[in-house]
């Protein structure tokens, strides 16, 4: 079966032909990357159709090349066009080689498979060019130049050469026959002092010709019969730069089989500002579409709501780190195409090269342009190696996701990277990690990485810790449970985001981590809270809505997403909206609204909706008149806030009762209803109805039982009746069940009971926390103020309400009830 390291979804290669009318041609091998569809999306092909004119026909140089133990074998064929008895043809090789002939079979065989495999129909592709140096010495004295060999191959008269010195090879060719500029010697000398062989080829003009040459007496284009030259060699190599004879440009492809895949350094690396352009454009093609798809949604909602107007979204960021743009927009060219293939696949390679048989074998396929100045002999090394050396680069990302298609051959070196005093390798490497298409998943299932995942959890690199949460995300492994657990409170979001994902696919029990998990929901940092709470979404760790509510009060509209989520599971009142109805950003105040328009007639959220009608915003306006209308049944003009603020007032008291006790009856053990109901008969000044209703949710219990006691003893003081108050509240204090008694509603008992003095209780409100803090002193006001309204001091109370509105916590019930009680206060005389 083949195992592919990479399935690349479209790569179609764009060439034109180019023709050669020069008598030395020199075979090379290059690359191009192939073009990579994302995994949402690719073309659907019915029924696949070999191209053999893209690969047959038009390269102008083609080349099979298998590598192993030392020895290469290459099988060549080029494209030439001319009079035949012209035709030359010469090869340099490291070590004496044999001759054979080639079979066009194997090109077949391998453009099918290759077309098949990497490059359905549908994209195109340009070869580009590269800049290298070209260099050569002076020649030594000339000496005969010794045929090793001569022989006839096929339609082929062949000679096998060696020499010392490249002037003696040049006479040789031209008394033979072959052209060759002898400006360019100093090719051959670069050959000659490294003691290669040359290959001498020529048409044996009286043999007759092969059915695949034309009988005008030009070479049929794309059929000159291969040739299969075996030489001994310590790398992998060809001898490119002999075609820079030429002076002309030349396109050539070439397969590449050999035990671990290989890679040609410098072409490789030349890639890379094209990869930086080509991410360039695509991060910006990206964006585009982003914008588009906002535009198209804007437009939909302002047919539907146009009296609404411009709702924008969050910002789009358009200043990205390159690293970052190559991490969301890797170029279709960037990824080299490799694949495991084994004499099942490539049966017609296998019987012409008999080397093939019984082995796995990394293929990959490399076409390239060159210009003349660019040609040199190429070294194609383990592309591992050569990956991992090149993660220091700034395009390290791109030659990650080049890394990753090794499958198990990249392990080694990922690991070595991974362990990197280098930040940058560290978090190149990583990205390997976030990649699971084609050989990618083989690398990070690998047991070697699965083994090193926990210290990867600790680098001081948040990017390295975010890949490696992927990894976890996707293994379902236990043992990353409890790390996984701990990296809910890292410093980054991304990490917390990533694990709690991981948390979260997870079917276990997470019911062993209980104290841990009713731990963070607790925590003061609301993004600790949230990463757990998003971590136990349906899981069977009980979580209570106290430990929820705080979370509406954040300005990450993820986090709100989640408490919002979890609340309208298990219900949720105006109340616990109003964090939302009262933030700052529009986006949270219209997310209140539309929370408010799913709980269905519910009249006690007019209060909060209707000072929403001068909102700065006219998409919130817009939103809490429609809401407005529907709850109230009335016909007010939007831009009449008076006249609802005066329907209001003449229609609360009523509207209140109601459906307070439309709540009551449908949910009569709600201690929490009477608590509410309380709450307003109290801000009405109806302390008969109010004390009823806060010893009634005293009796069934709730969330705010502790601040029911505290309203009792305001309604008893303000009665004349502070010593049974304080005696009642003080009996509750000592028999509290929360297991602590210095919790803040502890200190506003002990405030209320007179244990704790009115400066030491504000200094006690004083929190590190802005939003605890301003929570904390709302109350502290709203009760100092009422202590010293019952001791008749009307002036210093006043001040205190007026601080306590300060505050701006508008859904706390005592600001709501300082506001109702400086109403009161400032339309009366004060003594």
């Amino acid at each position: 079966m083949t195992k592919i390291a990479l399935q690349m979804r479209s790569c179609r290669l764009f060439r034109r032909p180019l023709l050669l009318n020069f008598f030395l041609i020199a075979i090379i091998a290059v690359f191009i990357t192939p073009v990579k569809v994302s995994a949402d999306g690719g073309f659907v092909v019915s029924k696949f159709v070999w191209n053999k004119h893209k690969d047959i026909t038009e390269p102008t140089q083609k080349a099979i090349m298998v590598y192993d133990a030392g020895r290469e074998d290459l099988i060549l064929q080029v494209k030439y066009e001319g009079p035949v008895d012209e035709f030359g043809w010469l090869i340099p090789v490291p070590n004496l080689p044999t001759v054979q002939e080639g079979s066009m079979k194997c090109f077949y065989e391998l453009s099918q498979y290759t077309q098949k495999l990497w490059e359905p129909p549908g994209y195109e592709n340009k070869g580009r060019g590269m800049t290298m140096a070209l260099s050569g010495d002076q020649g030594e004295k000339p000496e005969p130049v010794k045929v090793i060999e001569i022989k006839t191959v096929g339609a082929y008269k062949i000679a096998v050469l060696s020499t010392k010195n490249s002037d003696a090879l040049v006479k040789w060719l031209d008394t033979n026959q072959f052209y060759f500029p002898t400006n360019k010697a100093d090719v051959l000398d670069d050959y000659v002092k490294r003691q290669w062989y040359f290959v001498a080829v020529k048409i044996n003009l009286g043999e007759s010709f092969p059915g695949s040459f034309a009988t005008s007496g030009k070479l049929a284009s794309g059929e000159l019969n291969p040739l299969q030259i075996g030489f001994a060699s310590d790398r992998c190599v060809y001898p490119l730069k002999i075609s820079s004879i030429n002076g002309k440009p030349s396109e050539v492809q070439v397969y590449v089989l050999s035990p671990e895949p290989l890679v040609e350094r410098t072409m490789f690396e030349k890639k890379f500002p094209e990869v930086h352009r080509l991410a360039l454009e695509h991060n910006a093609q990206r964006m585009q579409m982003f914008q588009r798809t906002r535009e198209i949604s804007r437009t939909v909602r302002m047919h539907v709501h146009p009296e609404e107007g411009e709702i924008p979204g969050p910002p789009v960021e358009t200043n990205i780190p390159m690293n970052q743009i190559l991490r969301m927009s890797v170029p279709y060219e960037a990824l080299l195409p490799y694949g495991e293939i084994t004499e099942k696949e490539l049966p017609e390679c296998s019987r012409k090269i008999p080397r093939l048989q019984g082995k796995t074998w990394w293929l990959t396929k490399q076409t390239w342009t060159f210009k003349p100045d660019e040609m040199r002999d190429l070294l194609f090394q383990p592309a591992a190696q050569v990956f991992v050396e090149d993660l220091t680069n700034e395009e390290g990302y791109y030659v990650a996701q080049n890394l990753a298609r090794l499958g198990s051959n990249a392990v080694p070196g990922l690991l070595s990277a991974l362990q990197s005093t280098n930040p940058i390798v560290r978090i190149h490497a990583a990205s390997v990690l976030d990649d699971l298409s084609g050989g990618a998943a083989s690398v990070v299932q690998d047991p070697r990485v699965l083994d090193y995942l926990p210290a990867l959890f600790k680098d001081p690199e948040p990017e390295v810790r975010r890949d490696a949460v992927a990894v976890a995300v996707y293994s379902g492994n236990p043992k990353f449970e409890e790390p996984l657990i701990n990296l809910l409170r890292d410093e980054n979001e991304g990490v917390r985001l990533g694990a709690a994902f991981a948390l979260k696919r997870s079917y276990r029990s997470k019911s062993e981590y209980l104290p841990v998990f009713q731990k963070m929901l607790k925590d003061e940092n609301l993004d600790v809270r949230a990463s757990a709470l998003e971590a136990l979404a349906g899981s069977d760790v009980p979580i209570l809505r106290e430990d929820v509510l705080p979370l509406l009060s954040v300005t990450n509209m993820r986090v709100v997403s989640i408490a919002l989520s979890q609340l309208e599971r298990d219900g949720i009142s105006y109340d616990d909206l109003a964090p939302l109805l009262h933030s700052d950003l529009m986006l949270m105040r219209l997310t209140g609204l539309s929370v408010l328009q799913r709980l269905g007639d519910n009249k006690t959220s007019i209060e909060v909706i209707i000072p929403l009608l001068r909102d700065p915003e006219q998409p919130v306006r817009s939103r809490a008149w429609r809401l407005l209308k529907t709850l109230s049944g009335q016909e007010i003009p939007a831009d009449q806030p008076n006249q609802w603020e005066q329907w209001w007032l003449e229609n609360k008291p009523t509207l209140m009762v109601a459906e307070y006790t439309k709540v009551i009856a449908l949910n009569p053990k709600d201690g929490g209803a009477y608590q509410d109901r309380g709450c307003f008969y109290y801000n009405s000044h109806d302390f008969t109805n109010a004390l009823a209703d806060f010893r009634k949710s005293c009796e069934l219990g709730s969330n705010n039982q502790d601040y029911s006691y505290y309203r009792i003893w305001l309604i008893l003081a303000r009665s004349g009746e502070k010593a049974a108050a304080t005696k009642e509240l003080m009996s509750y204090l000592e028999h509290r069940n929360t297991g602590t008694t210095n919790d803040w509603p502890s200190k506003v008992g002990r405030f209320l009971t007179g244990q704790l003095t009115e400066t030491d209780f504000l200094n006690a409100a004083t929190n590190t926390n802005a939003k605890t803090d301003r929570e904390q002193h709302c109350e502290a006001y709203f009760y100092a103020g009422m202590k010293r309204l019952i001791e008749n001091d009307k002036t210093t109370a006043v001040d205190y309400f007026k601080k306590c509105l300060a505050t701006g916590v508008k859904h706390f019930e005592e600001y709501q009830s300082a506001e109702a009680e400086l109403r009161f206060l400032l339309a009366s005389p004060m003594n």
